[in-house]
């Protein structure tokens, strides 16, 4: 009698295929519990170990405004804390509640070093709008020092409204630094001195206009080609020096000659 071949048993396809998905998912899932664990760990590891702990803070671009001991005293920062356990974005946060920090970076160096660098705002004017506003040479409004008892000596800026840097910020800034340009280019101006300036006046369609701190006269010099002008204003200087005229503006806008209204 003829024995019967055994009879293969039919694959399930399908359900094998399922329950190797799941072995690799539950091995993958295995491998991010335990990275998880590690990584708590490791950081649990790095904000407790003395090896990492803070011995030096560094302080980076402290200003006239702020000297360096009170960058330290508003970081909140002691040397000893674990260097990995120091809020960083906190640090930063606290830093730039003062106005006259421009930017603030904050990090650690290690093994045992806190790094804070800063850049401040330097006041190039006094914005007059009503109030009273420091104003850095990018244009930037940093500080209502209406109420305060900060120094205005300082250049005036007038002839900003608050409609315009509400509606147009940008333009206004950039406003803003052309003024701050045309300043240091009169101040490097030989006149300079004999001068002063008192107030730098702005009209959006008709330019600027400088207050000389020591004379009665304006000095129109308009939206563009500063250097040009302010040449053409120390051509005549020596002329003027002489003169006893009393004038009341000179205006430089005009192409190849000066208007001098008395």
């Amino acid at each position: 009698m003829k024995r019967k071949a055994p009879r293969l048993r039919k694959k399930n396809v399908k359900r094998e295929a399922r329950q190797r998905r799941w072995r690799r998912t539950g091995k993958f899932g295995l491998l991010l519990a335990l990275l998880g664990a590690l990584g708590w760990g490791g950081h649990w590891a790095l904000s407790h170990l003395e090896f990492f702990s803070l011995q030096k803070i560094e302080v980076l671009g402290a200003g006239p405004t702020l000297g360096e001991a009170e960058i330290l005293r508003r970081s909140q920062v002691r040397l000893g804390t674990p260097l990995f356990s120091i809020p960083i974005q906190q640090v930063q946060a606290r830093l730039k509640e003062h106005p006259f920090y421009k930017d603030v970076s904050v990090r650690r160096r290690l093994p045992h070093t806190l790094v804070i660098e800063v850049r401040e705002h330097f006041p190039e004017f006094v914005l007059n709008t009503g109030r009273f506003y420091y104003v850095d040479r990018d244009g930037e409004i940093f500080k209502d020092v209406t109420d305060t008892e900060d120094s205005r000596d300082l250049v005036v800026l007038s002839g900003f409204s608050n409609e315009m840097l509400v509606a147009e910020p940008q333009k206004a800034a950039e406003a803003m630094r052309s003024a701050a340009e045309l300043k240091k280019l009169y101040k490097d101006s030989p006149f300079w001195e004999a001068l002063g300036l008192s107030e730098i006046h702005f009209e959006k369609n008709i330019g600027f206009t400088l207050y000389p701190e020591k004379k009665k006269y304006s000095i129109k010099v308009g939206l563009k080609d500063f250097p040009e002008k302010i040449k053409k204003f120390q051509e005549i200087w020596d002329k003027l020096q002489k003169s006893n005229a009393r004038l009341s503006s000179i205006d430089l806008n005009y192409p190849g000659k000066v208007l001098m209204t008395l």
